[in-house]
């Protein structure tokens, strides 16, 4: 049986996954986020209170944490605008075994969870602890590690906060740093990895945030 640790986990460290779960219309949702350890049958993941991803795993008890390597994945899931009329393709998804959400097709592992624990975690986050139901990982060739994935995912995450904290008067100092991040990310990436699926994402994302702020 593959365990959580077979998988890179380790306890106390943040792991990126994107987690998925069912809207009340049964369509399916998914968003990027942090993951962490707790033991070989748990996983803790603090989810925003304003997401829909905190009214499904209410509502459905569930969802499934998703492990790819593919950064379109995660840029695609963060920001649904970038998908055609704003919406996932429903291609992408099937349900999953053991519970009642939708897993990732193109994922190279998924743990299928269920609500164990919802906690307050401060004024904007809730923690909700997962108990593990089925773990399934794809037998394949190892991968080689391009330092462009790393550079691709956190230009996504600071893209997060640019975005939430583009109008915010108070925080453009914060704001400028983020973006002064994802410029030299880019750079990096057009360095190491030119003309790639990562150099794409990047491109999209800064035209994007352009617009952000002629908004």
């Amino acid at each position: 049986m593959v365990k959580l640790t077979d998988l890179g986990f380790l306890k106390g460290a943040i792991a990126e996954t994107i987690v998925s779960t069912y809207n009340q219309d049964e369509s399916a949702n998914a968003a990027p986020m942090g993951a962490t350890l707790i033991d070989e049958q748990h996983l803790t993941v603090n989810i925003y209170n304003s997401s829909k991803t905190l009214v499904n795993v209410k509502t459905g008890r569930c969802a499934v944490v998703n492990l790819t390597g593919n950064v379109e994945a995660y840029y695609r899931t963060a920001f649904k605008e970038a998908n055609l009329n704003g919406a996932l393709p429903k291609e992408w998804f099937t349900k999953a075994q053991a519970v009642n959400a939708p897993k990732l097709r193109l994922a190279d592992a998924i743990v299928e969870v269920s609500v164990a624990d919802l906690a307050a975690d401060g004024e904007e986050k809730t923690r909700a602890v997962f108990t593990v139901e089925q773990v399934w990982a794809e037998k394949g060739y190892p991968q080689v590690y391009c330092r462009a994935f790393g550079l691709t995912l956190e230009a996504i995450v600071h893209a997060t906060r640019v975005k939430a904290l583009a109008r915010d008067q108070n925080e453009q100092g914060h704001v400028s740093e983020l973006l002064r991040k994802i410029r030299d990310y880019n750079l990096l990436v057009n360095r190491v990895a030119p003309n790639s699926s990562y150099s794409s994402v990047l491109a999209d994302l800064l035209k994007r945030i352009d617009g952000w702020s002629q908004k």
